[in-house]
């Protein structure tokens, strides 16, 4: 049966069909029939075995003994394998002949056949075992006999058996191995089964060898003339000899790996290193297993890389194949490599280090022979040199890895894949570890080491999640190592801080129990937990795609304390996973180490600076890789690392993205990226390319389908949003225009990054995030990590970075405004808000109520950098969001309100003073009270809606600052003036509303404008009753900022609360008014930070001297003397550090020097005056609504715009309406226009303030002047009475223009000529009377 032989049949030949007698004919006829007969003795061999494995499964007694089925069938093998196994023993020891010799060799081929037979997967489950035995050990036991008797005798045994009896060999080792504990005996057994190993694998590549080159390894095997090969075969899983997958060869590469790491934990316990590979080693000697299994899958490797069929694909790929595709496209043999790179960098230090050069030299030269021999050009190196194989071996990893994600692999090709994951999703780490640490080793392979590592780093960190969140906190500047420490305090206290803190916005609206005050730390993990967990809103996409709940577009400070909530969580499940891990065993410990140094290394930041100059900096790749890659190849890898680097800095940057610049100031991974010029250039390119993908409109499914595409497209935006606002922080006015703005060129520029094509670029993405397709906040929250879910957490991650970079840029643009602007106003506006839209969004039950707010974290000093826009503005924005019918809408006013033009906000504005004008100022409250009060009229003052107060103008601000003060927020009121003149009489003028805003016009020149400037200007002295000192101090600007010299004074601190009260209605009662406040004080009404940048808007001229110092040399700056200290004030000198009189400014820390007095002239001198005025202004108006505008928005909110010089004198004519029998067609009417035009600006506003009490014009115009203005024409002359008399009377008096501002009405006499009209109308405005002139 196992010999195979079989018998001539005569009768065979007349198959052959032939009729010719002749002697050719006849010959021809035997060769035929030869043929026939030995196919048919081959299709029977087949036919019969398959009928014994049938008959073998199916139980079916084969008569054999009195076994039966399977059972019986490995009883009758066992038995007769045993008798063969003594037989062949005897003959070996008895056997003194080559007859005798060479029938023990059959014995031993028979032996061998009968093994593998009963070893096959059909039947190994039925291997025979006793009490004291396992199957196992039992299998063990018949190997160790079967190599016992090949070392008598190496007569060659059946491949195909060899093969079967290779995997089981290489199974057991592997179990054997795997126990960690072997003992002396075991590991004998393990030396003798590898002895064993290696005849067998001699057999196989011998057979092999003795082939056609056309065919494989299995191919061969098949070819096989003995039917006892087809007994195996059969047994085979797959029919197909085209589709064989190397299983041995696989299991081979798998014993090695797991021999690789039982050696390399044998080291750590002896306290040798796990991970080095510079180690001199010349006197260590290889482990004998180690050594033997190297290099049979060197010999493997090239084994597939010698048959012609890999040849034939390799040479169809270099002719049809282009871009991605040859990268996607990996042969055999370079899978192969691929493992064994795999497996030699989990612990290379456990073979010798000059052994393994010199192996793997000579492995990697016989490939390129190799390829050589098939049309490979690179000349071969030296047989004396070394080939430094490591940044090789790393290329086909690479390429095999990048196989795996970018196709669809064949039978054979899946199971050397499936090999590869096994291998890097248990020792990733190590592997990347060994990878990165070899960086600096290899220079003259740089190019081909640069261009493979970002595959591989991307691929690390997308799959191992625990080594992406070591990285992203190592990239944040956190010591992640004291994670696993063991001590029960930091178990207790990480992160808690942090979550509680963003916790507090994740939870707000949500229904979180915090009632518990006695568990603090329990609470906020509940509440993280709570708003992770929140349930998808997606599903309502489907059904409305225009409707959102507030739940769903929740404001941009939830979603970035959800954003960092999720990162806090995984920061503590990642730690209590590795605090697991680390009292594992021993090889578990070494991973968790070498995750945490790759981290490190990774996070610090020098290592992918390093990558980054590589990748981006425009230079020639170097080649030499002694003809193993070709130029096409390199330069196509290097595109294919430029596309995988920015989606691995994407990964290590993730904690690092969030909504304020400068939050994560103490990276090093940024403050290393973010000024290296190439890596942002390079990063701008890929972005900047992918803006038409993001922004494109696309079906559910067609983004899930292009989604990996998406996915990395979001990334490489994010990643760069993140590097350019944090590059931006410390990039000064000058520098930046120098770098990043144009003038005179309107498209691209080559090698530089203009700002407004990022504006823009972020405009299209931000619109889409924000508005077409809004990021919903479940998009952040949800724990899936399929295509999609990942998807939407990328686009949710890139509105909150890109938000951050563009709020940025804004920043700049405004504080730049007056002097350049780098992009359009147009620029920031989203398509749809600036056009047409709800002209009544306000929901006026909803309006923002005034509680209390915190103020405290306005105090300006150095412990407060980012208080003033955390707590107080978020909660804020909340707020106010609220107040919006949309939630859309709502999200983006509170977010970037630059999107919508600066008009329309002026209205949203407006919309939200009157909706809560509507509950201060209700007249119907008013009147029912005044009734209520008829008889006690000292209650009169008070009334509902409405305060009355009397102001003598030659005591304005004294009796102000005793009447209105004291109202609080109940200045919101209505306030109704009554002037007492200087000689002690009341005014006649009745206040509907125009005596009040001349009041308010009056108090505000008196108290904001210094007397000096007054003086200057002309303007009447204060009288001794109402001296008042200055409350403001004109900059060289000529704008106003709080007077430094009242810094010690605390009794003006209720003066400037009441000036802020003052100012804040103002605005509230839509009242321009004069004062010009400095652009630095406007940031800090807006609860805003000062930078050094924003010194120029106050101070230009030491702004200049103080940035001088940064390019002084150390010699000069030397000479002038400096310390650490600087004056506040008349004569007071501060300390900028502790013992800062002492400390010398020098080159070294001229910097900080710079930094430090800048912040304290912009954000600490004046604090505790900006903090009273702040108390003051935000009674009447919430710190939200002026959130909406820039500071010079904001100025132009308290003054109009300075841009219009005078009046808009044709504006105003085109509204103007005319009563008493007045036509615009009347000639009156044209001089009164004719006149107004012919006044200088002085003379116009004082017009405008003669009409209106107010000498500015409306901010949106004149159009939105209520009520429009009015000309009404009266009688020339009156008598001494004031009574009108007869135009053509000769006496009387001709009556003066006289006017009434509550109605906006100008009362004009019907004057006869246009220079009487001019001069009474000069004299009526110059005159600057009270309301009793008429």
């Amino acid at each position: 049966m196992f010999d195979g032989s079989h018998r001539t049949n005569k009768r065979e030949i007349n198959y052959s069909g032939a009729s010719s007698s002749s002697r050719t004919s006849r010959k021809a006829n035997l060769t035929l029939a030869r043929q026939q007969r030995l196919a048919r003795a081959q299709a029977k061999a087949k036919l019969n075995a398959s009928i014994v494995i049938q008959r073998c499964w199916r139980g079916v007694r084969t008569g054999s003994g009195d076994g039966t089925g399977r059972k019986g069938i490995a009883r009758a093998l066992d038995g007769r394998f045993q008798a063969i196994v003594t037989d062949a023993l005897n003959d070996a020891s008895d056997s003194s002949s080559t007859d005798d010799a060479n029938q023990h060799g059959s014995s031993v081929a028979i032996l061998a056949t009968l093994l593998a037979f009963r070893l096959s997967p059909a039947l190994s489950s039925f291997y025979t075992s006793t009490n004291d035995i396992s199957v196992e050990e039992s299998m063990r036991q018949d190997l160790l006999k079967m190599e016992k008797l090949l070392t008598t005798n190496t007569q060659q045994i059946s491949p195909i058996a060899a093969r079967r009896l290779t995997s089981v060999t290489l199974l057991l080792l592997r179990q054997s191995v795997s126990r960690r504990n072997m003992g002396k005996e075991e590991e004998e057994e393990n030396r003798r089964m590898i002895s064993l190993l290696n005849y067998l694998l001699q057999t196989i590549f011998s057979s092999t060898n003795n082939t056609a080159a056309s065919r494989g390894v299995v191919d061969d095997l098949l070819q096989s003339n003995r039917p006892s090969d087809y007994y195996m075969s059969i047994l085979r899983r797959g029919q197909d000899k085209r589709q064989s997958k190397p299983a041995w060869m696989i299991n081979l590469f798998s014993c090695l790996r797991d021999y690789v790491i039982f050696h390399r934990d044998i080291n750590v316990d002896n306290g040798e290193k796990a991970t080095a590979m510079d180690v001199d080693d010349d006197k260590v000697s290889n482990p004998y297993d180690l050594e033997l299994l190297l290099k049979w899958c060197c010999k493997t490797v090239l084994h597939l890389a010698s048959t012609s069929d890999q040849q034939d694909v390799a040479t169809a790929a270099a002719q049809n194949l282009q871009g991605d595709d040859v990268l996607s496209t990996i042969l055999q043999y370079q899978q192969g490599i691929a493992l064994l790179a795999s497996i030699l960098f989990i612990a290379p230090s456990v073979f010798g280090k000059s052994w393994l050069d010199t192996e793997l030299t000579q492995f990697l030269r016989s490939l390129t022979q190799m390829q050589q021999q098939g049309g490979a050009a690179d000349a071969a190196t030296s047989d004396k040199d070394l080939i430094p194989w490591s940044p090789i071996f790393t290329h086909y990893l690479s390429c095999a890895i990048m196989c795996g994600n970018n196709s669809t692999p064949s039978n054979n090709d899946q199971i050397w894949s499936t090999a590869l994951c096994e291998t890097l999703n248990n020792h990733e780490c190590s592997v990347l570890h060994h990878i990165v640490m070899q960086a600096d080793v290899y220079h003259e392979q740089r190019d081909l080491y640069t261009y493979s590592v970002p595959v591989i780093l991307q691929y690390t960190l997308q799959r191992h999640h625990d080594l992406a969140t070591l990285t992203t906190f190592a990239a944040r500047g956190e010591n992640i190592s004291s994670w696993i420490e063991d001590d029960k305090k930091n178990n207790s206290e990480i992160s808690v801080a942090d979550a509680a803190a963003t916790a507090a916005y994740a939870t707000d609206g949500m229904d979180v129990d915090d009632d518990d005050d006695d568990d603090e730390e329990d609470e906020s993990l509940r509440s993280q937990s709570v708003s992770i967990q929140q349930p998808s809103q997606r599903d309502k996409r489907s059904t409305s795609t225009s409707r959102y709940s507030r739940q769903d577009l929740q404001t941009l400070p939830k979603l970035d304390a959800l954003y960092q909530t999720k990162s806090l969580l995984d920061k503590k499940s990642t730690t209590d996973r590795l605090r697991a891990l680390s009292r594992g065993a021993r090889g578990i410990q070494i991973e968790v180490q070498c995750m945490i140094s790759l981290a490190k290394k990774v996070g610090k930041g020098q290592w992918m600076l390093s990558l980054s100059n590589s990748l981006f900096t425009p230079t020639t790749p170097q080649l030499s890789s002694f003809g193993l890659v070709s130029s096409s190849q390199l330069l196509l890898l290097q595109t294919k690392a430029q596309e995988c680097y920015p989606s691995a800095l994407s990964s290590v940057l993730t904690s690092c993205s969030g909504s304020k610049a400068g939050r994560n100031a103490a990276s090093p991974l940024l403050a290393k990226l973010a000024f290296h010029n190439p890596s942002l250039f390079g990063l701008w390119e890929c972005s900047s390319q992918n803006v038409s993908l993001l922004t494109r409109s696309q079906s559910s499914k067609a983004k899930i389908a292009n989604s990996p595409q998406l996915v990395a497209a979001y990334e490489v935006f994010s990643s760069f949003c993140d590097l350019f606002s944090h590059h931006l922080l410390a990039v000064d006015d000058d520098e930046f225009l120098d770098r990043y703005f144009s003038p005179t060129d309107g498209g691209n520029t080559p090698g530089k990054i203009l700002a407004s094509d990022v504006v823009l670029s972020l405009k299209k993405i931000l619109n889409d995030l924000y508005w077409v397709n809004p990021v919903l906040a479940a998009d952040i929250s949800e724990t899936n990590t399929n295509a999609e879910s990942i998807l939407r957490f990328q686009r949710a991650r890139l509105l909150i970075s890109g938000t951050k970079l563009w709020n940025s840029l804004h920043e700049r643009w405004c504080r730049l405004y007056r002097n350049v602007q780098f992009c359009d106003e147009n620029s920031w506006w989203f398509p749809f808000l600036a056009g047409q839209h709800d002209s009544n969004p306000i929901i006026h039950s909803q309006v923002t109520t005034f509680g209390d707010q915190n103020d405290d974290d306005e105090v300006m000093d150095e412990s407060s950098v980012e208080s003033v826009d955390v707590d107080e503005g978020d909660a804020g924005g909340d707020a106010l969001a609220s107040s919006f019918r949309d939630p859309k809408m709502a999200r983006v006013l509170t977010a970037i309100p630059q999107a919508m033009p600066f008009s329309r906000r002026v209205n949203l504005f407006q919309s939200l003073i009157d909706s809560d004008k509507l509950l201060m100022q209700d007249e119907e409250a008013t009147f029912r009270h005044m009734m209520m009060n008829l008889d006690n009229p000292e209650q009169d003052g008070e009334m509902g809606g409405r305060v009355r107060v009397t102001i003598h103008r030659d005591a304005l601000y004294s009796d102000s600052m005793n009447t209105l003060n004291p109202l609080g927020k109940k200045l919101r009121k209505k306030v109704q003036v009554t002037f007492v003149n200087q000689h002690g009489a009341t005014e006649a003028g009745i206040d509907g509303g125009g005596v009040f805003k001349e009041f308010l016009d009056d108090l505000i020149k008196d108290a904001f404008i210094p007397q000096a400037t007054k003086n200057e200007s002309g303007e009447e002295e204060q009288s001794s009753d109402d001296n008042h000192p200055d409350f403001f101090s004109v900059t060289p600007l000529q704008t106003l900022q709080v007077n430094l010299d009242s810094d010690g004074d605390y009794s003006a601190l209720s003066h400037y609360e009441f000036l802020g009260r003052v100012l804040g209605k103002a605005i509230y009662e839509s009242i321009l008014v004069d004062p010009q406040l400095a652009l630095p004080f406007l940031n800090k009404l807006l609860g805003k930070q000062n930078s050094l940048d924003d010194l120029k808007n106050m101070d230009p001229e030491f702004y200049k001297h103080i940035k001088s110092l940064r390019y002084m040399s150390a010699q000069d700056i030397n000479s002038l003397g400096l310390t650490f200290e600087t004056t506040a004030g008349k004569n007071k000198t501060v300390e900028l550090i502790h013992g800062g009189s002492n400390i010398l400014v020098t080159k070294d820390n001229v910097i900080q020097y710079i930094h430090l007095v800048s912040h304290q002239r912009m954000n600490i001198a004046g604090s505790r005056q900006t903090h009273a005025f702040l108390h003051g202004f935000r009674d009447i108006i919430p710190a939200p609504w002026v959130r909406l505008f820039s500071a010079y928005e904001f100025q132009k909110l308290i003054s109009g715009d300075d841009a219009v010089q005078g009046i808009d004198v044709q504006g105003m004519m085109n509204v103007t309406r005319y009563s008493g029998g007045l036509h615009p067609s009347q000639p009156i009417v044209q001089w009164l226009w004719e006149v107004v035009n012919e006044m200088n600006s002085e003379q116009q506003r004082k017009f405008l303030k003669f009409m209106t009490s107010c000498s500015r014009q409306p901010l949106l115009g004149f159009k939105s002047l209520a009520p429009a203005p009015c000309v009404q024409q009266t009688r020339l002359r009156e008598d001494n009475r004031g009574v009108d008399i007869a135009e053509e009377s000769p006496i009387g008096n001709i009556r003066l223009p006289t006017s009434s501002t509550c109605m906006n009405l100008l009362k004009l006499p019907k004057y006869t000529s246009k220079e009487m009209l001019r001069d009474k109308l000069l004299y009526a405005i110059e005159a600057a009377a009270g309301f009793e002139l008429s």
